[in-house]
């Protein structure tokens, strides 16, 4: 039997994949509440996590 992935681990499953995502879309594919704060800590961890801002103000995510 597997276990269920983790939310952070579903965040860092979909930044691998290396698009780009919203903060929006993040918090749909994974259920995360706070997007930025998670990444803030995987960043804390030694994560590669780059942040970009659009030319409507949105944060996109993406994993180097």
């Amino acid at each position: 039997m597997t276990r269920a992935k983790t939310k952070t681990e579903k965040l860092l499953t979909a930044l691998s994949t290396g698009e780009e995502f919203t903060a929006a879309k993040l918090a749909r594919k994974t259920g995360l509440a706070n997007v930025s704060s998670t990444i803030d800590r995987l960043r804390n961890q030694g994560y590669t996590i780059y942040s970009d801002t659009t030319y409507k103000g949105a944060s996109v995510y993406s994993m180097g």
